[in-house]
């Protein structure tokens, strides 16, 4: 293993044309689709912004472990640090961590740590380290990254600048791992306790100076942050505002500067506006439905056939991203990761098969309820009515359920049998399978539970050799599409829109959108 290693994520341009010459957009050699002239000269110091973001709940928490939605990916990259992060040009960088080496067959890393301080001026060390990561993991914990840390054995301090890390098996990417917007790391008291709400004891770019959850948060630059690369904005304010139509025309008022998501159906008032501009980018992320594989009727995998032939794709694809994104084959791994399995054929639109799959399930015909909410994306209810529509030719009775914006998170997902779902994507194969489909993992939301990918699953991470990886990926990929409960139509691109006044660099991390949600401490003000 190498020190400092940095793995490439380039993302793949596939699917990135439809749309973009409507919009008068030119592609950058990081991928992503600018208007003309939107590249600025190099970053400026000071000034202020207000976003307008579509997520944001009032259970929402500031503890890490608690992050389910995209507000809390963005406070926790904004105001807390982690050991590494991935950088706007899609490779894995240090951040409190210096620098990495792994040994053992993977199964050892040892961290060494740069001189870094939390915001209170206390040096980072490897007890808080150790403190945070095993927040995690102890018995009675309730954060969702306890399935992330699952495989580490032990965590160790060997002198006062560096941490290893004794893992169960070898993890050939457990320096992406730490980069997991859960695994923050805090200041920690002697007995190992941390009071993540104290701001003094954060180590991101930016302070937390007035939170109101759901609905406002304001964050200050850190001065004494160690990366002076970043944090170039002296204050930001973010609002959640829930509604696509509010957001839009909050930036159309000037009364944000930046929004997330805007209704892809409606960009051409945006890019009417002179002082406005839209951009996009492929990205890891995908739209669609998931049901519980272990609650009938969706239990039965001829059920869940039906589910997934009855849906249109192509149609979807119009009405629910106007033409920007791919549709998607029933399977997480979108062509941006390094191990797409591009073999899967592409699941068709096919009613005949939807109903002799039907007819095998022995569905009784009852009512189900398809809860959905603009919480998941701009346009889910109408994706939700069109695939009632969809169903209902092939027999299965749908009522659509629109469930309230502000608690969909906390109330809908996870709890209910057949919603419709967004997914973020994750730096690797291996983060996102371990997150979203392990059969403990706390976000298993369609629970899904197969012996065969669980066992690979293991065995994937160790393995060093690139093909046997690869194959590995690519026949989990193929077990997900087979039988899992995630009905997956829509690959959409991230898309968000801005003032001119906002600028950025070239390239730019497409996790998730506005630069992986890290634009507060990478972006800049041309006026400051």
């Amino acid at each position: 293993m190498t020190t400092e290693r940095k793995t490439d994520l380039t993302l793949s341009r596939r699917g990135l044309m439809q749309g973009a010459a409507a919009l008068g957009l030119g592609l950058t050699a990081g991928g992503l689709w600018l208007p003309k002239g939107a590249l600025a000269a190099g970053p400026k110091r000071g000034g202020s912004i207000v976003a307008g973001i579509s997520h944001g709940s009032t259970s929402d928490s500031t503890v890490p472990g608690t992050y389910s939605h995209g507000l809390g990916i963005l406070l926790s990259y904004t105001i807390h640090a982690r050991l590494t992060t991935v950088v706007p040009d899609n490779k894995l960088e240090g951040n409190l961590a210096e620098s990495w080496e792994g040994s053992e067959g993977a199964t050892k890393w040892k961290i060494t740590l740069r001189d870094a301080e939390f915001h209170n001026g206390k040096k980072v060390t490897p007890a808080d380290v150790i403190a945070s990561i095993n927040f995690h993991r102890t018995p009675d914990t309730t954060s969702v990254a306890k399935e992330t840390v699952s495989n580490i054995k032990d965590i160790a301090a060997d002198g006062d600048k560096v941490v290893v890390f004794t893992l169960n098996s070898g993890d050939a990417d457990f320096p992406f791992l730490l980069n997991d917007y859960q695994l923050c790391i805090g200041q920690a008291d002697a007995d190992g306790a941390i009071d993540w709400e104290d701001d003094g004891r954060r180590a991101g770019p930016y302070r937390l100076t007035e939170y109101d959850p759901g609905i406002r948060a304001v964050v200050e630059r850190a001065d004494n942050y160690w990366n002076s690369n970043v944090g170039f904005l002296d204050r930001a304010e973010i609002l959640t505002i829930a509604d696509p139509t509010a957001r839009q025309n909050a930036l159309l008022a000037g009364e944000v500067d930046v929004i997330d998501r805007p209704d892809t159906r409606a960009l051409d008032i945006i890019t009417a506006n002179p002082e406005l501009k839209v951009e996009e980018a492929p990205g890891f992320r995908f739209y669609g439905f998931t049901v519980f594989t272990d609650v009938a009727p969706y239990s039965d995998q001829d059920f869940r056939l039906a589910l997934k032939y009855a849906v249109d794709r192509e149609a979807l694809l119009d009405v629910a991203l106007n033409g920007h994104g791919i549709v998607g084959n029933d399977q997480p791994i979108t062509p941006a990761y390094r191990y797409y399995n591009p073999n899967i054929p592409q699941r068709q639109h096919d009613p005949d098969k939807a109903k002799f799959h039907l007819k095998k399930s022995g569905y009784d015909g009852a009512a189900l309820d398809l809860s959905t909410s603009v919480a998941t994306f701009s346009t889910a209810v109408d994706a939700a009515a069109l695939y009632q529509a969809n169903l209902a030719q092939v027999g299965i009775n749908v009522n659509v359920v629109n469930e309230p914006a502000d608690s969909y998170w906390s109330d809908v997902w996870l709890k209910k049998p057949f919603i419709t779902t967004d997914w973020g994507g994750r730096p690797t194969e291996d983060m996102f399978f371990s997150v979203a489909f392990q059969k403990d993992a706390p976000w298993n939301d369609s629970h899904f539970n197969n012996e065969r990918f669980e066992k690979l699953l293991v065995e994937a991470r160790a393995e060093l050799d690139e093909a046997k990886r690869a194959e590995m990926y690519g026949e989990m990929q193929q077990i997900v599409h087979d039988e899992g409960g995630s009905i997956t139509p829509l690959i959409p691109n991230n898309v968000w829109a801005r003032s001119t006044r906002i600028k950025h660099g070239e390239a730019l991390s497409t996790a998730y959108e506005l630069d992986g949600w890290h634009f507060i401490s990478r972006w800049w003000v041309e006026e400051a």
